[in-house]
């Protein structure tokens, strides 16, 4: 039976509704009166409609106190629970709202570390009410991870910042994360592992307002373009790297699990010999993009390598690499900046994009790369690993759940990639799909974790090993 309680009882939520017209009725029939609320229980409260008062106005104030993600959501419950048709309010009407105890409920035990699978969901969909749909359907396939934008590769940041770079040039005026910290402690709830995609050196928006942080063209003594397109920072300059450490601090008190470092590089496309940056020639860039990883790593309050605790963090720190970096060509990495030997000491995963179809012409006998899905995963996770090993960290790849430049892309396609870094020894994997299509991709993750393509069944694996060019 349901008893009533006293404000008293319930200090902390009368605090937090006292003055808006609430009262609290209940708590889920099962405290009696003068005890504390139980962890996770629910509180039927009675609102009284003033003046002025509209539902969204409503949700909006009380959304932290709901298990609802997005006050629109929390709308819909209020017209549920109250036989509401529209959005007229009277006042001294009085609605039922449910709301919580304001104890924090435990959190599902996360995955190990080394047991990610996940995949890239946009700032806008992490925002909305989606991003828990596509979460339900990616756990009931065997997934356990999320990657989210936390800064974009257009230089927007997904939340509110209070960084005052940020604020100066408006990177986080149109924010679709409103309540970030919401988000990650929802997701948690599903025991999701919650990773923050941080775009670094690539950064149309900062660049375009802040010209003076981009690199100088050789030719004209202006802002560098990269064909005709103001979109880099240059990576060697203080005030660009300290921009990024001031968000690191703030994306890492929002309690994400790791953060990934992606476009954390110099720039390798357009007239890049005319690109001229503040270093001098004595440093490589390697040496300047190893020193900011570094300098991220020793921000961060957390993390844990494979091979156990690192400094005591709990925060872990990602990077993704260009695929063709785990060959380790010189000429790669010397245009790039990205020394996987030298970044591997400051990371605890690296997550290089070994997708297929972005290996372009003849390359180790084969003539149509994007045909060897397994091959390229295997190879580039194979390749990784001793250096990995060597400094505890895990390799956790990026796998193609999109079809650009694959002629028979299909859900087997993404699973002969899955098997393929398995078999090279990666901890986890990541499905990348910019257009968040992952139909094909749930599908191929259902086959590789409940066995619907079994190894070795002759199904899943079409062509493992390259052949000579031209060969049938």
């Amino acid at each position: 039976m349901k008893l009533l309680i006293s404000l008293l009882t319930c200090a902390p939520l009368a605090a937090a509704i006292s003055g808006i017209g609430l009262v609290p009725v209940a708590v889920d029939g099962t405290v009696e009166a003068g005890a504390e609320p139980a962890a996770g229980s629910r509180i039927d409260s009675v609102h009284t409609v003033r003046d002025g008062d509209t539902l969204l106005g409503i949700a909006n104030r009380l959304l932290d106190r709901t298990n609802h993600y997005t006050p629109i959501r929390f709308v819909e419950a209020i017209r549920l629970a109250n036989d509401l048709n529209g959005d007229v309010l009277r006042p001294g009407q009085t609605l039922r709202l449910t709301l919580s105890s304001g104890a924090v409920t435990p959190a599902p035990e996360l995955p190990a570390p080394d047991e990610i699978r996940g995949i890239y969901v946009k700032a806008t969909v992490a925002g909305s009410e989606r991003v828990f749909e596509l979460v339900r359907q990616l756990r009931e396939v065997g997934g356990n991870a999320v990657v989210f934008d936390i800064k974009e590769r257009t230089g927007l940041l997904s939340y509110r910042s209070a960084v005052p770079l940020a604020d100066s040039v408006g990177a986080s005026a149109s924010a679709p994360i409103q309540r970030p910290h919401r988000l990650v402690e929802m997701l948690h709830r599903e025991g999701i592992y919650v990773v923050a995609r941080l775009t670094c050196f690539y950064d149309q928006h900062l660049a375009q307002r802040r010209p003076d942080l981009a690199p100088t063209s050789r030719a004209s003594g202006e802002p560098w373009r990269q064909r005709g397109q103001l979109c880099w920072v240059d990576p060697s300059l203080p005030e660009v790297q300290d921009y990024l450490l001031a968000i690191v601090d703030e994306v890492a008190a929002l309690g994400v699990d790791e953060i990934q470092l992606d476009y954390v590089r110099f720039p390798t496309e357009g007239n890049v010999a005319d690109a001229v940056f503040s270093f001098p020639d004595s440093v490589g860039r390697d040496q300047v993009i190893t020193w900011f990883v570094e300098r991220v790593h020793d921000r961060l309050p957390g993390g844990y390598t494979w091979a156990g605790p690192r400094r005591g963090r709990s925060v872990r720190l990602s990077a993704d690499v260009f695929g063709i970096v785990a060959w380790g060509h010189e000429a790669d990495r010397r245009a790039t900046g990205q020394s996987v030997a030298d970044m591997l000491r400051h990371l605890d995963v690296i997550s290089p994009m070994l997708y297929p179809s972005h290996f372009y012409g003849y390359f180790e006998g084969m003539d149509v790369p994007a045909a060897y899905p397994y091959y390229l995963l295997y190879k580039g996770c194979r390749s990784l690993l001793p250096f990995a090993r060597r400094n505890g960290v895990a390799v956790r790849p990026w796998v193609q759940a999109f079809p650009y430049r694959v002629e028979s892309f299909d859900r087997e396609y993404i699973a002969e990639q899955i098997r393929g870094a398995e078999a090279g020894g990666a901890q986890g994997w990541l499905l990348w799909n910019s257009a968040m299509q992952y139909e094909l991709g749930l599908g191929a993750i259902d086959d590789v974790v409940n066995g619907g393509l079994e190894a070795g069944s002759g199904r899943w694996l079409r062509r493992p090993v390259p052949r000579p060019a031209g060969g049938s």
